[in-house]
């Protein structure tokens, strides 16, 4: 008798839901931030300068992503065959994404450093439009202080998949 009370008590034990610990998830309602990491590749043409040339190049961007709104950093590099310079640029960057197709449109800018016989320091800022899933087609606009090219406009592709992200 008191082993089969003492199995009883056992196997109701065992079967009550166990307490919360400090490491279970909590409990959310509504969308949560989502941190990304993307790098890809970026291409276009310049089409406003002197020197109108074709660009090739890499980018890197750090985004929080929440309801479909988007904030980050970006940083790019890419070299320019019209002018034979290489351009660095980096800054924030904002933008919205519809849900299905992940169409969108955002827009950043900051600091601009062009090597070109010489080096210039100016700012830039792009417009861009999300086509699908890691494909953007863009409009950047760049100026710096000195008298040669010193207003540069150009077009293009920028293609990026994720590299990391918090979910």
């Amino acid at each position: 008798m008191k082993t089969l009370a003492f199995i009883s008590v056992l196997a109701a034990s065992l079967a009550l839901p166990s307490t919360a610990s400090a490491d279970d998830e909590p409990f959310v309602i509504g969308s949560q931030p989502i941190w990304f990491l993307t790098g890809g590749v970026t291409t276009g043409g310049t089409v406003a300068l002197d020197d109108k040339g074709a660009f090739v190049g890499a980018e890197l961007s750090l985004t929080r992503l929440r309801d479909r709104h988007y904030l980050g950093f970006y940083a790019d590099a890419y070299y320019d065959w019209g002018p034979n310079g290489t351009y660095l640029s980096a800054g924030p960057e904002l933008g919205l994404l519809k849900r299905v197709p992940p169409i969108g449109a955002g827009i950043d800018g900051g600091v601009a450093i062009r090597f070109a016989d010489g080096t210039d320091i100016g700012g830039t800022g792009r417009l861009f439009l999300t086509l699908a899933a890691g494909l953007a087609l863009f409009g950047r606009y760049t100026h710096f202080g000195t008298a040669d090219n010193e207003q540069i406009v150009s077009v293009g592709l920028t293609f990026k998949v994720p590299l990391y992200n918090s979910f």
